[in-house]
């Protein structure tokens, strides 16, 4: 049993910090307020105008403005104290949230109100989650970073599963006008939970403009072997998730599978992801840890290669589950390296640079997925994108040497008491 529950995930940092568990309480909330949006707009949106073109560009809205949060939010989070940050951001997205139920229940809604308020949540959601990311490595200990990571990703993964599909039976039961009520009561909450946490300010109050503050960030990256090649790393896994634009297809044209089926499918990396986090305990000690990153984005990508090989239902869904398990695994140590061995002083920046690579990358791989199956076929497409991840990963776990042999303090420490007994 002993043995086992080195594996299990580790909810020390809930059991021992307060502080924590008010940001894991707002950070729920905001993920299920936020998936209540992600059924209620594209609905909405598509039902005011019928055009695909306008769901995409109130896509691109959010998706630009969160770009653009977590980079300026760096700079706000290594400029002023980190909390006034988190909960005026939020505060802000719960006012765009109640303008959308207002024009929600308008007679004629107004499509331009959706837009401007994409525009804030965007912004305010890059800024928060920022500035959140650079708190935690002051309320825990170093070696409780894994843990953090795992706690707050199974969360993560259990709302983006849950809270669209109840979104979409409270619309089904209402209208879309009472997502946007709950998100914006939502927010109110989060706002009230991060206002509980005590005076975050950063150590060494950063003075550069904010375009030179941005531009430092990323220069401190790129000079750090292990932190740089990390968010290298970080891009080329957050890369393979574009494979989800080739599943349609795939589906459809190799499977021949109905809906229900192609829905299942779309389930299972979030499978495999909650299976990782939930026997992610070993995570926080693991020897070698800079390898095993390169290992889990190698697992993710085999994972597509076995959905490509072998066109059945089933081993499509072990495959995606398999890339979900993969994914989370080095989603959870690279998040562990960065708040380990990032400054004080940079966290907030490093954070933002961290937060850049989630979005561009997811952006890049669906370009080049989608460009690849239009040219070879989905089942291709499949085979050639994992067979290149895994490719281009060997080359960076033999590049990125600095990386390669990293191992945390709390590995080391492990050892020497290991060896001590």
């Amino acid at each position: 049993m002993a043995g086992l529950s080195r594996y299990a995930i580790d909810l020390t940092p809930l059991r021992t910090s307060r502080e924590f568990r008010y940001i894991f309480i707002a950070r729920t909330i905001s993920i299920f307020g936020l998936g209540l949006l992600l059924v209620a707009v594209p609905l909405q949106v598509y039902d005011m105008t019928n055009s695909t073109l306008a769901v995409g560009a109130a896509s691109i809205v959010v998706g630009s403005s969160v770009f653009i949060g977590t980079l300026f939010g760096g700079v706000i989070a290594d400029r002023y104290d980190r909390r006034p940050v988190i909960s005026l951001a939020r505060a802000a997205a719960g006012v765009a949230f109640a303008i959308l139920a207002v024009n929600a229940f308008l007679p004629t809604p107004q499509l331009w109100v959706i837009y401007l308020c994409g525009v804030i949540e965007g912004l305010a959601g890059g800024i928060s989650s920022t500035a959140l990311m650079a708190v935690i490595p002051s309320l825990l200990p170093k070696d409780k970073m894994a843990a953090a990571g795992a706690l707050m990703t199974v969360m993560a993964d259990l709302g983006t599963v849950a809270s669209p599909a109840i979104g979409g039976v409270i619309i089904a039961a209402t209208s879309v006008g009472t997502n946007y009520v709950l998100a914006a009561v939502s927010s109110g909450i989060t706002a009230y939970c991060i206002a509980k946490l005590p005076s975050l300010p950063p150590p060494v109050k950063n003075t550069e403009s904010p375009l030179r503050s941005i531009a430092s960030g990323f220069t401190y990256a790129a000079k750090d072997s292990v932190v740089g090649g990390t968010l290298l790393v970080g891009f080329c896994a957050m890369m393979l998730t574009g494979w989800n634009v080739l599943l349609p297809a795939y589906a459809s044209q190799v499977l021949h599978a109905g809906p229900a089926a192609t829905g299942l499918l779309y389930s299972a990396p979030a499978v495999g992801a909650l299976t990782g986090s939930l026997t992610s305990g070993w995570t926080g000690t693991a020897r070698r840890g800079g390898l095993v990153v390169f290992l889990a984005a190698m697992i993710a990508s085999a994972g597509l290669i076995g959905v490509g090989a072998v066109p059945m239902i089933a081993v499509t869904f072990l495959g995606l589950a398999a890339h979900g398990f993969g994914r989370v695994l080095g989603d959870i140590l690279r998040y562990a390296v960065i708040q380990t061995e990032t400054p004080e002083e940079y966290r907030g920046r490093v954070a933002g640079v961290w937060g850049a690579q989630i979005s561009t990358g997811s952006a890049a791989g669906a370009l080049v997925a989608g460009a690849v199956g239009a040219a070879v076929g989905p089942r291709e497409a499949f085979l050639l994108y994992g067979a290149g991840g895994i490719v281009v990963l060997a080359v960076l776990a033999l590049t990125l040497k600095g990386l390669r042999t990293y191992s945390s303090a709390a590995a080391e420490e492990d050892d020497l008491s290991a060896a001590a007994q």
